[in-house]
């Protein structure tokens, strides 16, 4: 089984308008609702694939509630901490004129030192009957910098295979901590290596220098440049198909869901790499959040190529 924790769970709500401008009134066309969080995003399309997924993690207060009744409204499988806090709500507008979309994130709640402690009980608990295990999304407020660190230890003693997508101090402390695999964006390998990535070649030497750490995948999505992949065989790289993009929120996260939903079923690094790319690309072209259907995506692999760009 695979089992995503999303320690800062959310309501994902997108507006949907004919434009947006800053400082005037704007009537929202569309309205569209549902519990989310990166790890429950990547839950969703590991589920939309026919994985067998658990969704984890912390919620509080009426939107926890909000947020637990849209995932049994889907049939999504949950095992959540209910903490003291009220979890958040993210907010995406989308500009039908510019094509653009804005994200305003709230903050989320402050973890108490008690509902810590029960979430690593849960984790341990967990670790029983899950091979892999996905950690997603920002540390709450009230939890330190290795708190990530802290579970990829404890779950590598069991075996469990830990699949790590934060960024700043969590990540930076989370890979100290060597999980079976990362995916970091451009930005967040910037600040990993302390200079801007400017051409693939950064991305590349950043990405050996990971790999060398022990971490088996080293994942970098690159939207319209499909996405590059490193691991102890060699540099792989996955050619983006032509979709017509609608939204591109989530799609990052239906890229790991791939990933995982494949090397679960005992697939091969290239497979799952190809998999993982047209999972976030079939969600691009879709307007919710984490929306991906398992036949667009077999569809689209077949305009997906793989290359082994540097054998190790």
């Amino acid at each position: 089984m695979i089992t995503t924790v999303t320690l800062n769970a959310a309501i994902d709500q997108v507006y949907e308008m004919n434009s947006f401008v800053m400082g005037q009134t704007n009537r929202v066309m569309q309205k569209f609702q549902q519990g989310g969080g990166k790890g429950i995003n990547v839950a969703r399309v590991i589920k939309a694939l026919d994985g067998d997924v658990l969704i984890g993690g912390f919620i509080g207060g009426l939107n926890g509630e909000k947020i637990k009744a849209s995932l049994q409204e889907q049939r999504l499988p949950t095992s959540f901490i209910q903490i003291e806090g009220e979890s958040r709500i993210c907010l995406t507008v989308t500009d039908y004129q510019t094509k653009e979309m804005t994200e305003l994130l709230e903050e989320g709640p402050t973890i108490q030192p008690h509902e810590w402690k029960k979430m690593l009980r849960w984790v341990e608990v967990q670790a029983e009957s899950s091979e892999y295990l996905v950690l997603s999304g920002s540390l709450p407020k009230g939890l330190p910098p290795n708190a990530y660190a802290t579970i990829i230890h404890l779950l590598k003693q069991k075996g469990v295979r830990v699949t790590l997508d934060t960024s700043g101090e969590a990540l930076k402390q989370g890979i100290e901590a060597i999980p079976f695999a990362i995916k970091p964006n451009e930005d967040e390998i910037s600040q990993l290596i302390g200079k801007p990535v400017e051409k693939q070649e950064d991305l590349i030497q950043a990405g050996e220098k990971l790999r060398d750490l022990g971490i088996e995948h080293v994942c970098f999505s690159l939207g319209e440049k499909g996405a590059l992949f490193i691991n102890s065989t060699g540099i792989y790289q996955v050619n983006a198909p032509k979709i017509n993009v609608v939204n591109t929120v989530g799609s990052g996260d239906a890229f790991l869901a791939g990933l995982i939903y494949k090397l679960s079923q005992g697939a091969s690094d290239e497979e799952a790499y190809r998999w993982a790319v047209a999972c976030g690309s079939v969600n691009a072209g879709e307007k919710e959040i984490a929306k991906v259907q398992k036949e667009s995506v077999e569809s689209l692999l077949k305009e997906l190529q793989i290359t082994n760009v540097k054998v190790r």
